[in-house]
This record gives C-alpha cells, structure tokens and sequence, in this order.
C-alpha cells in the first residue's frame, strides 16, 4: 500500500453584489482553517474515498483505503462586513481537482457542502462563519505525498 498525505486549501475567493435598489456593504471572506482529509493508504488494485463532513472534524472512509489518522479539519470560512441580518447565498464549483506538487498525480474533490442551507442569515454585525465539508475520490495505487489545490475555487457570496 501507499500511503497518501492529503491537506490542501481553499485559496480563491471571489465575491459579488446582487444589482440591489440600494447599496450594499461589500463583504470580506477569509478563510479560518483549510480542509484536511488525514492520511490514509490506497491499495493497489482499488480506491475509494474519503467524506469530510462540514457539521464535525470526522470523515467516512469508504473502498480499499486504510485509515492512518492524521490531521482531520473542516474548512472554515468567515464572512464579515455584509449588511446586518441581511440574507445571502453562498455558492461554489461541484467539483474541482488537486495536484501532487507540480507532478501529473491529481485527485477529485466533489460535493462540497456547507453546516447551513442557503439562504444564509447574517449576524446583527454582518457576519457569519461557515464550515464546508467535501468528497475527495482516491485512485488505484494513488501517489503518496501532499495534494494541494494550486488555483484554488470561487466561492460566491450575493446577497438575496
């Protein structure tokens, strides 16, 4: 078996503003903690995956993957300077792809999710923190090192 690190980061973050009848308080969105999937050893002959929930710091591995423990975090995201108690809704890409270094070893990260369901209430201060969870797909005979996301995705926050 191989052993696989996987730790990788939510980087790019874009925002935009709904054509609203009035200004709106442009938002900031920074990333508090990076998602991390543990370490985890793919066999030979078949893969699996790895289900990062974003209401706790736990996974569900599924296929022929051997779990080595590691370091287990949901990603979180905090949200500040929207408007106070205004609604948003707060979208990403379905899918996007990691990468071994600058090497051609690449893994999938899909269904990603949020701990709440859009829309999304924001604080008396115009705040909120998120926490996102995802599936990462591990091939056959996976190469071990770290994966990171090098470009990163957009996460879109838009008020209501």
């Amino acid at each position: 078996m191989i052993s696989v690190v996987l730790a990788f980061g939510l980087i790019c973050l874009t925002l935009g503003l709904a054509a609203p009848a009035q200004a709106q308080t442009p938002f900031t969105l920074e990333w508090k903690t990076k998602m991390k999937f543990g370490t985890v050893a793919s066999d030979e002959a078949a893969g699996g995956t790895i289900v990062l929930s974003p209401a706790a710091d736990t996974t569900t591995i599924t296929g022929s993957l051997t779990d080595f423990g590691g370091t287990i975090k949901r990603g979180k995201l905090r949200i500040t300077g929207g408007n106070s108690k205004a609604f948003v809704i707060v979208s990403w890409p379905s899918s996007f792809t990691i990468r071994k270094g600058t090497s051609t070893h690449v893994m999938t990260v899909s269904n990603i999710t949020m701990n709440l369901t859009n829309p999304v209430k924001l604080s008396n201060s115009g705040a909120k923190t998120i926490y996102f969870g995802a599936t990462l797909t591990i091939g056959a005979d996976q190469k071990k090192g770290t994966y990171n996301d090098e470009g990163g995705f957009t996460i879109d926050v838009n008020y209501l």
